[in-house]
């Protein structure tokens, strides 16, 4: 396992979910919700690619985002499963987002509990970064 590689995904991962919550804690509108959503993608592909690479770190290859992130609650990674896929789920619904009430079902998430969960995955993350 490459821990540089893994280094750059941590870091990489950080500042995609700086910009999320950068965006997320501006005043509302439709082009800043559609700005939202794009960093959401931006911040769960980073994510869920942290976290494979984490996981090889334990000898656990996952292939998929659904893999990975099966794997990484089963090693402690992440706490809330079901959290976790409902995140999944919203990731999903981003390339229908051209339907306004999808979009705003998404950007809500995102702001209300998705965030939540990227910040607790940052933790880990950046405990990661000591100890790689």
């Amino acid at each position: 396992m490459d821990s540089e590689r893994l280094e750059e995904r941590v870091s990489d991962y950080l500042k995609a979910l700086a910009q999320l919550e950068k965006a997320g804690s501006q005043p509302k509108d439709e082009f800043l919700r559609d700005s939202v959503i794009q960093r959401f993608e931006f911040t769960h592909e980073l994510a869920w690619k942290m976290l494979k690479l984490r996981l090889e770190q334990e000898d656990v290859f996952a292939r998929t985002p659904r893999e990975t992130l099966q794997s990484s609650l089963e090693a402690g990674f992440i706490e809330d499963g079901n959290a976790w896929s409902d995140l999944q789920k919203m990731r999903n619904l981003t390339s229908h987002t051209y339907n306004e009430e999808l979009a705003e079902e998404v950007y809500s998430f995102v702001v209300t509990q998705g965030m939540l969960l990227f910040r607790q995955l940052a933790q880990k993350a950046v405990s990661w970064q000591t100890t790689i």
